[in-house]
Formats: structure tokens, sequence, C-alpha cells
């Protein structure tokens, strides 16, 4: 329960006076004063009475998208990159370093998994798409090791974990800090100068998915949709069953496309976000974005705040604030919903997802991505 008697002012200078004092740079405190003051000044549900589905034109089956011709093949690819989220470490599976570097089949990690599926798809076109590595200040340095030059690496902002009561910064140790969440990515590719480099060879299309899941393989299909239809933003979605319920999906609110997730729900209103009946999408975190859309913007492009609630190792409670990129689809005026197989959403959260996908159920194709056996 935080202290009601909190002043608002007071937080936010403590704040930005303790990153001063421990060398943070402007970018991360700019980061992090607006993610704190999102939370201390805006109300974190929406009306639930102002919401709509979002319309059919705003919608496309991956199934109903034309694989591009040969002609238009090479200018597709050229505009393409993928980027692959790195940031989280592998604690709930026993693993002290990144998740990446958990065996998930046949002997390959995640991480090892991910760029042999990218190698193979630019084998396979005959194409030379890079791929890009977001971290964490927790992963870095680790996965640079590892990598090499078969990928780019780039690091998102680091930010001041708070006391879930006073709501000021902890002194904990490493324990002290936290990437704020992969809506981080704007700013972390324009601080890091990866942004201008991808633009600066023409490639303003980019492809971002979690580093666990093995079914985002890159689409040649969406991306064309992308070019075709000059699309800045689009999220791929899959049919919400019972085990999904608790995922962001997707609604229009004033016009706009908005990402919904439980922090937003208003309390009364969680059995209705659960259901399957009334909810039938859900957000595979598979999101395509167009570059020149957000070059000039980076700080501003927002999302819906997420307090995250934590406790450190000595038992203190604490909260981390964090944005998704799935919240960021608002700030786009053409952003369309694909909606795409369950094969291109096979997410690894907990041991017994891992079980399962080491198991006989799955085989790991000659693409790398992960198939489950019919």
């Amino acid at each position: 329960q935080m202290d009601s008697s909190i002043d608002n002012d007071t937080v936010v200078k403590a704040s930005q006076e303790y990153m001063i004092n421990h060398g943070s740079s402007q970018s991360e405190i700019t980061v992090f004063a607006n993610l704190l003051n999102k939370m201390l000044r805006e109300n974190p549900h929406i009306d639930w009475n102002s919401w709509k589905h979002i319309p059919a034109e705003w919608q496309k089956d991956i199934g109903d998208l034309p694989t591009p011709s040969k002609d238009e093949i090479p200018s597709i690819l050229s505009r393409i990159a993928v980027i692959r989220l790195n940031g989280g470490l592998g604690t709930t599976m026993g693993c002290t370093g990144p998740k990446s570097f958990v065996e998930v089949k046949n002997g390959l990690t995640f991480l090892e998994t991910a760029l042999r599926q990218h190698e193979e798809f630019n084998r396979r076109w005959d194409a030379q798409v890079p791929i890009l590595l977001m971290n964490s200040f927790f992963t870095h340095e680790a996965t640079k090791n590892v990598v090499g030059s078969r990928a780019d690496c780039f690091v998102q902002s680091k930010c001041p974990r708070l006391d879930a009561t006073t709501l000021l910064p902890i002194e904990e140790g490493d324990e002290s800090w936290n990437p704020p969440g992969h809506g981080n990515i704007y700013v972390a590719l324009k601080e890091s100068g990866m942004m201008d480099s991808l633009l600066a060879k023409g490639r303003d299309i980019v492809f971002v998915s979690n580093i666990d899941n093995t079914g985002a393989e890159l689409s040649i299909e969406i991306a064309g949709l992308m070019g075709r239809e000059g699309l800045e933003y689009v999220m791929e979605c899959t049919v919400k069953t019972e085990s999904d319920k608790k995922g962001g999906t997707l609604i229009e609110i004033g016009g706009q496309a908005m990402h919904l997730e439980i922090p937003q729900v208003p309390p009364e209103h969680l059995k209705d976000f659960e259901s399957t009946e009334i909810f039938k999408i859900f957000n595979t975190n598979n999101i395509w974005v167009n570059l020149n859309s957000c070059k000039h913007r980076p700080y501003e492009i927002t999302s819906e705040i997420i307090v995250n609630k934590k406790k450190t190792s000595s038992g203190r409670a604490v909260i981390q604030l964090e944005t998704s990129i799935g919240g960021s689809i608002k700030n786009f005026a053409k952003a369309f919903c694909v909606h795409v197989p369950r094969s291109r959403f096979i997410p690894v959260k907990a041991m017994v997802d891992l079980e399962r996908v080491r198991s006989d159920q799955y085989t790991l194709d000659e693409a790398y991505c992960l198939r489950l056996n019919q």
C-alpha cells in the first residue's frame, strides 16, 4: 500500500538526484521521469464504456496476404531488419545469466536458435537482412561476447527500482535497477545510433519479437504488407484461449487503436477482460514498425504504464516501472492487426513451457523454427 501523503514533486526530484549521483545519462533520467510522472499523475484505468472492438478495415489475415512477386522481393528484403528482445534473465529456469542462454531444443539455446533461424532466412532468400539484439544492462556484455559479429547489439535504458511504500529509490546493489520494458525500444534505438544507421541503409521496416519465441519467423508477406500499404505499425495477434486470458488485446478508443492490458482494466471488469467470448484475440508481441514514423520523436512515443511489483532478495517490496512495445500502437495513425496462426507464438515463460517444447511434442525444423507435431 503506497503512502497517500507522499508528495509527487518530492518523489520525482529525489529520483532525479539519485540517478545523477549514480552516473545516469540525461536520456535515462528523461525516460524515468516520464515513467514516474505517468504513474503518479495519470489514471491507469480506461473508461470501460468508451472502447469498441477494432474495425474490420484495420485487420488482415496472414493467410490472405499475397506472396510478393519475384520482382518485388529484392526491394522488400532491402528494407527490413530484425530485432530480438534479449533483456531478460533466466532466473525462473535456473539460469544465472541471460534467458537466451537457456538450452531449448537439440542442444541449442534460444539465442543460437534465433541466430540460425535468421541466417537460414538470409540463405534461403539470398539476402543480407541484419539482426539486432536489444539487451538490458543485465545481458549486454555476456551476449556481445557470445554473438560476436553475427548480430548487432544495443542496450536499453537503466532505471531505478522504487520502494513500494515510500516510492523512493532503493540501495541494494544490482537489485536497485531495472530495464524499463520493451516500450523503451524507440529511445534505445535512437540513443545507440542504431536507428540512424538502419535508416541510412534504407532499412526502415523492423520486425521485433521476443528471443524466447522460436515461432517468430520473419514473414515476407507481412513485410510486403507494410511496404505496400505504407503502414507505420503492425501487431500480430492470434486466437485467445483460456491459457491466454491475461494477455493484452486490441481495442479502439476515440478512433485510435489501443493495446489493452490488465493494469488498464477497471478491477470490476477483469472478468470481462479475461473472457474469450468478449475478447477473441491477443497480442503475440510480434511487432512491425516503420522507423521513419518514429525517428524524430522517440521520447514522445508513450505507452500505458506497467507497475511491476517485485521483491528483492532481502524481501523488500519494490516496484519497477515499465512500458510495452505493444502499448505504443496508440502513437501510430496507420496501424494494423494481422491475424496469425498459433505456430507464430510459442513463448517459453516457465519451466513447464520449457519441458513441453523440449519434449517429443515439438520438432525444430530445417528453418530452425519450433513446430508442434501433428
